[in-house]
């Protein structure tokens, strides 16, 4: 579950996010997208035009082997031509399955993983900051080494103890949401082997 932290600039309130998104997960480019973070869109937008680019590559080149080679002898060979047009796309489509399964669930779960603090953190370089009285979200942020301790803070033990303790039990909070994650992946995996060797 993904850690909310407070972030303002001039008054302007924004919600920075930390650890594992699962709304990455489910709805992909989408968050990006409602965040207004472009470049991530299209970050999160690349494996898709990557899958586009293949996809579009094997049309073109079907159409063209059919226009070029295959068209001409037609009226000679059309058993053989219609066997070896079923075999190009039964390997055209292996491909693109063998792509859909692989690439796209891997992109999801790695964006997932790192989309929110690469997010929190060019928020707090755009210049979102914690309000100063909140001490979760400075905590947080310092801790993540997203922007210095400040030298009265440095100086106040107590207060240093406080955001060491906090930052402490964020980082157990991040430890078992992984062990959570795992788990869960593990009991998926073995599901979907039980009902397909069923």
């Amino acid at each position: 579950m993904a850690i909310k932290i407070n972030l303002e600039k001039y008054g302007h309130k924004k919600k920075g996010y930390l650890s594992f998104s699962w709304t990455s997960l489910f709805f992909d480019f989408f968050v990006p997208l409602f965040r207004l973070d472009f470049k991530w869109f299209f970050i999160f937008l690349l494996p898709y035009l990557f899958l586009y680019i293949v996809t579009f590559k094997e049309i073109n080149t079907s159409i063209f082997l059919t226009s070029a080679f295959i068209l001409p002898y037609i009226k000679k060979a059309p058993a053989f031509i219609t066997l070896l047009d079923y075999y190009y796309y039964i390997d055209y489509l292996n491909t693109f399955i063998f792509i859909m399964v692989v690439l796209l669930p891997v992109s999801r779960l790695i964006f997932s993983f790192i989309y929110n603090d690469f997010y929190t953190k060019a928020l707090v370089k755009e210049g979102y900051l914690p309000p100063k009285d909140d001490e979760y979200s400075n905590a947080i942020v310092k801790g993540h080494k997203f922007l210095e301790y400040t030298e009265e803070e440095l100086l106040d033990k107590e207060k240093m103890e406080r955001y060491n303790k906090i930052f402490e039990e964020y980082k157990q909070e991040r430890t078992k949401d992984f062990i959570n994650f795992v788990l869960t992946a593990i009991l998926l995996i073995l599901l979907i082997a039980f009902l397909f060797y069923i």
